[in-house]
């Protein structure tokens, strides 16, 4: 059954209203009709059993039937911090990681970030990534989408990581004490991790001691340097296979 995410699902909601390019996508490349039966989810995990009273590019109108199973979302609470990125790579970022299982994602600026925006082209850029967040969601069965903050600079993303129980990671391509695989094996296990990956010139040397002030520990991917989304998806995916969901769910 095919699924996909809506604002909201009132409690006493006997219908829904699909609009913008997921009901263009239903009508014109899905070529759903009257009577097919979906699936719909909204930003709290809510989920139901629908089907498709009426279609059209602008609007698809969907009764619901019965409430679905919700999946469970990982047990680690995981606020990816990624430095603006080129869009498409960006883009890449926020999809993978929410397929991943990502349970925040903050853009912030950084001293070396390439791309600038405006405050009009940041809200565009907003509502663009959530629609990516949003279509990775429906694609990899998730509860509910990540929440995509607005977007910040680093002093901000620093003070995130007050809460004195989260593991607080900075990725640092000169760190050779330390790689993410030892702070795997020897961190005991956490809950909330809050990561913070830079932009394609990485950090400058007085944003990780600023890092390192704020209680960050600085730590490596290995000797290979790796494009800074690739470095991303790669932190995501160990986090979750080290204390997430990245695995098979007990059978017994």
């Amino acid at each position: 059954m095919r699924r996909f995410v809506v604002d909201d699902i009132p409690p006493s909601a006997h219908r829904v209203f699909i609009k913008g390019p997921t009901a263009k996508h239903i009508a014109k490349v899905l070529r759903m009709e009257p009577g097919d039966e979906l699936a719909v989810l909204d930003q709290k995990g809510s989920r139901y059993r629908g089907r498709i009273a009426s279609v059209n590019p602008s609007t698809v109108e969907v009764d619901l039937l019965d409430p679905l199973p919700s999946p469970q979302e990982s047990p680690l609470q995981l606020i990816l911090c990624q430095a603006i990125l080129k869009a498409k790579n960006m883009d890449l970022v926020i999809q993978k990681t929410t397929e991943l299982g990502v349970s925040s994602i903050v853009p912030f600026y950084s001293q070396r970030t390439v791309a600038r925006l405006d405050p009009k082209r940041a809200e565009n850029k907003l509502r663009h990534w959530n629609e990516v967040a949003r279509n990775a969601t429906e694609q990899s069965d998730r509860a509910r989408p990540p929440q995509i903050q607005p977007v910040t600079d680093l002093a901000h993303v620093l003070a995130m990581g007050s809460d004195p129980k989260s593991l607080k990671i900075i990725l640092w391509e000169q760190e050779w004490a330390r790689d993410l695989r030892r702070i795997l094996r020897d961190e005991p296990p956490t809950n909330r991790v809050v990561a913070v990956v830079g932009p394609e010139g990485g950090f400058s040397r007085g944003e990780l001691t600023q890092a390192m002030e704020a209680g960050f520990t600085p730590v490596s991917l290995g000797a290979r340097i790796l494009r800074a989304e690739t470095a991303a998806i790669v932190l995501v995916a160990l986090c979750q296979y080290q204390w997430g969901d990245l695995g098979l769910l007990p059978t017994w």
